[in-house]
């Protein structure tokens, strides 16, 4: 066999090798992108569980149900509590927005975090403390907020009952 007929027979076995290893490498970032994305989502439903967890406590949860219908007429000790939780809420909905932007958490997934935040932001207290705060976060975030706003098919979330007060009427005297 010539010397030409082996460097042919070389660039064919290495332009296979090439091929090979392409199929390879698409194969395992496949994998890595669905690896992400389950553990994306399953990052986003721990956050939320620990948010309800945080919401059992009696006196959180009650200056979270005044805080959406009163923000900020309401006693200082009570509207600190209201302002870290929604807060809380807030910065755990930023992170799944970067997850949906980058891609790793799906838009069903994504649209009913969207949905629930921006519900709490559409409530009379809960639109103060947005209008007051919503320049301290990602810009691209606000923007989607604001879409949702605008589409004005948000539920309710007043109406739910552990947001319910024994009391609806009553800001607590300062």
């Amino acid at each position: 066999m010539s010397l030409d007929a082996l460097g042919n027979l070389g660039d064919f076995i290495g332009g296979i090798a090439v091929v090979v290893t392409l199929i390879y490498l698409a194969y395992q970032v496949r994998a890595n992108t669905s690896a992400l994305s389950t553990g994306s989502r399953e990052a986003i439903y721990a956050g939320y569980r620990a948010q309800n967890a945080h919401l059992i406590d009696p006196d959180v949860s009650e200056a979270f149900a005044l805080g959406l219908r009163h923000f900020p007429h309401m006693p200082d000790s009570q509207k600190r509590i209201f302002s870290h939780t929604i807060n809380d809420h807030a910065l755990f909905f930023q992170g799944a927005f970067a997850l949906y932007e980058a891609g790793t958490l799906p838009l069903e997934d994504y649209t009913p975090y969207l949905n629930w935040f921006a519900s709490q932001l559409a409530t009379p207290g809960g639109a103060l403390w947005w209008e007051e705060t919503c320049g301290f976060y990602n810009a691209a975030l606000v923007d989607a907020i604001d879409k949702k706003f605008a589409e004005e098919t948000l539920p309710d979330v007043l109406n739910l009952g552990f947001f319910a007060l024994d009391d609806v009427e009553r800001p607590k005297s300062e």
